[in-house]
Parts: C-alpha cells; structure tokens; sequence
C-alpha cells in the first residue's frame, strides 16, 4: 500500500552560503507535490515537532568546504538525540557530490551526487512509497548510501538535466526563494582546483526565453517590495554564456539577452559574484555591451602572476591575458575585482611573490579578492597538499589587507586547507 506525499514533510537548511541550491531544490518538491519547510539554526525541535505529527521527516542540506564542519555537528546532534524509522538524513551539494562516503560517516543516511533537481525528489518518493528495497536504490541515478551489511553503494551517474525544464526559484507563499538566476551550469574548462567542471560537465544553458520568463516573474513579485528589482545571475563565466567554442564569447547572444533584459525596469547585474568572467574573454566589443548593465565593477578570475602556476592550474589564459583585460576596463572606467590563489600545489616561493607584487600593482585601480588553496573532493587536486607560506609571504599579505588592497576570507581558507592534514 502507498503512502501519500502528504504524509511526508521535507525540511530543508538554510545557510547563508548554501541557500541558492534551495531555489531549484524548493521549486522541484514543489512540482512533484512535496510538501516543505526551510528552517534555521537548531534543527532538533522542528524535526521532533514533525515526527510527533506522526510524519515522514525527510532532512535535507546542501553541503560546501566551508559548512563541513557545522554539518558535522547537526549531523551528530539529531543521530545523537533523536531515533526513528520515520527521519532521513539526506545531504547534497559539491563536498557531499565529492566525498560521499565521507558524508555517510558523519551520520547522513543518503547523499544525493550532482545535480538534485530530479534525484531529490525521487529519493522521497522512493522512501515514502517502497520503503527502500536495496535492489530498488542500487538502480535509482545519481546516490549513495550503506546498504544493509553497511557495504558502501554508489549508484550509476544520473543523466544531466535540461535547465529549461526546471525552475530555479520557488514562489511558495510561505518559504519563498528567489536566489540569483542561472545562466548555464557545467564549465568548458577544467582548472585543476575547481569543482564545476567535474562534477557538472560541459557547459548547459538556459535559453534566452526561459530567463525572460523568470525574469518577469522577479519583478512582479518584487515590484511590491523594493524600490528598485535588482536582477544577478549564476554562471562560472558570464561571458561564456551560449559560447560555441570555448574561448570565444558570443557576442550575437549576449547582445539578445542584455536587451531583452532591459526592457523591463530592473538594476540589470552582470559579470559580478556569483558569475563571474575570465579575462581572455574581456576585448573592447564585449565591453561596449556593459553600457547596457548597472555595476561598474566586474568579478574577473585572474589567478595567478605566474604563468607557469596558470598551465599546473590549467587555467587556459596567461598572465598577459589578465593585464589586457586589466588595462581594457580601467581605460574604460570600468574596476575589475581580480581573483587570485595562493599556495597551490608545486607553487615556490618566487611565484607567490610574483603573485602578491601583481596585486599590488594592480592595486592602484583595482580590487582584489585573495584566496588560499583547498583541496576540494572531487577535483583533481583533491589529495593535494597547499604550498606552504613563509613567514615574510604572511607578512606582506598582512600589509595588502591593512591597505585594503585585499579582501575575502583568506585567513579562514587557511585554516580549512589545513584542518584534516
């Protein structure tokens, strides 16, 4: 006998680094009638107050490098303070898409790999209506689990999704979510450091017809709200966007998106976190674009200052590429927000002064995020060790900080890359 969905309920975290993955997660539950409750901070009392419903408590998070460590902890406090047949521990994301067996040993129950759109719900589906054979769940795409001798499983990868098929907000009264809109997911490049391209693949876009559509839906709901509609987007390179080879953007597609878009009365955001843009890509025809868009500053992935870093990184532009498209927006009042990484593996100790007088340099008219090597799971890099910073490195990235020449959480990066060695 089935059970029906409305006998279920899923309760989904909400972490101010991890919640635009909700957007797409929500409006999918949505669509497959799952009923859902975003909740925040102690996660113990809405779960008990669930299960004391005599509900299915299906709970779910997305996971980061940056989160690992909080994770842990929730995921140790409910398996430590509540026991129940009717709770599952369901937890997705890049680390978790990286480093499944991992997550299992800290207490979740499943790990959803890759893209959660279609798998989340099926996994629900799957518990609420078979109670989880284990023959059913070796065939179900894109999981992993213990089965019941505690045997490590990983399912067959599921097919990539069609952004256009799936909405990346959702406009639930209750628990609405309109995080920025994704321009295409997966990556033609493959940076040695970088998750994108290994666990999402080629590059997939949405079509200029759909982001028109939601688009239209941001501003009738927002309209209400807000003074003014401020509209971002994700992508890992905005001026990749409907590329038909890589390195090359098409000029054609985002002309026909930027004005499509600003036809409607919105602050049109492009090129800044988080989608950010590579620099070969950056030449004086796609600049004449950004008269068309509201930030004058533009989140540009510099790097390194040394190009042989850049090939170990596989980053597919040099040096010279940086300092052109540098040149190329401050001649046109534009102020790009270079990102660059420091202590990847093999790098000496000239190179990262090589990269740290580059960004003092480009300091004059520029912005710069600094940021440290961490072996993310599911890279190629992922059982990399960081390079290591010498005394007089530290200092003078300390004297880059006191002259607000660098921001970002470099300090916290640090300590992360080093926590498990």
């Amino acid at each position: 006998m089935q059970e029906s969905p409305s006998k279920c309920i899923v309760l989904l975290y909400w972490d101010k680094t991890t919640w635009y993955a909700l957007g797409a997660l929500t409006s999918s539950l949505q669509k497959h009638s799952l009923p859902y409750e975003i909740i925040r901070g102690d996660p113990l009392p809405q779960i008990r107050t669930k299960l004391d419903q005599g509900l299915h408590v299906i709970y779910g998070e997305s996971s980061r490098i940056t989160t690992i460590d909080s994770l842990k902890g929730r995921l140790q406090l409910i398996n430590n303070q509540i026991s129940s047949p009717n709770l599952l521990l369901v937890i997705g994301g890049p680390h978790a898409s990286g480093a499944p067996e991992k997550i299992l040993k800290m207490g979740a129950d499943y790990v959803v790999i890759g893209e959660g759109e279609a798998t989340f719900p099926e996994l629900i589906q799957t518990w609420i209506n078979n109670k989880f054979r284990y023959e059913r769940l070796h065939s179900l795409p894109g999981i992993a689990f213990r089965d019941i001798s505690g045997k490590f499983i990983q399912s067959p990868p599921r097919p990539r999704i069609i952004l256009d098929e799936y909405c990346p907000y959702s406009d639930n009264k209750d628990f609405a979510l309109h995080p920025p809109i994704e321009l295409m997911r997966g990556c033609s490049f493959r940076c040695r450091f970088c998750q994108v391209p290994y666990i999402y693949g080629n590059p997939r876009f949405r079509s200029i017809e759909t982001i028109t559509k939601i688009v239209e839906h941001y501003v009738q709901y927002f309209k209400p709200l807000k003074t003014s509609v401020d509209i971002r987007f994700i992508a890992p390179n905005s001026l990749g966007y409907m590329e038909k080879k890589r390195g090359q953007p098409n000029y054609e597609a985002l002309t026909k998106l930027l004005r499509r878009l600003t036809q409607y009365e919105i602050r049109l955001f492009f090129g800044t976190f988080p989608s950010e843009i590579r620099p070969e890509y950056i030449t004086d025809k796609i600049l004449s674009l950004f008269d068309m868009i509201a930030n004058q500053q533009f989140s540009v992935g510099f790097q390194s200052g040394s190009d042989r870093v850049l090939k170990e990184m596989r980053r597919g532009h040099s040096v010279a590429d940086g300092l052109q498209a540098y040149d190329l927006m401050v001649s046109q009042g534009f102020t790009p927000v270079f990102d660059f990484l420091l202590g990847v593996p093999s790098e000496t100790k000239a190179e990262q002064w090589q990269t740290l007088s580059l960004i003092r340099e480009l300091g004059k008219k520029a912005q710069t995020r600094l940021h440290y090597f961490m072996p993310l799971p599911g890279t190629p890099w992922k059982n990399s060790s960081p390079a290591l910073l010498s005394p007089e490195i530290q200092s003078e990235i300390g004297r880059l900080a006191k002259s607000k020449i660098i921001m970002g959480a470099f300090a916290k990066q640090f300590q992360i890359a080093f926590k498990d060695k």
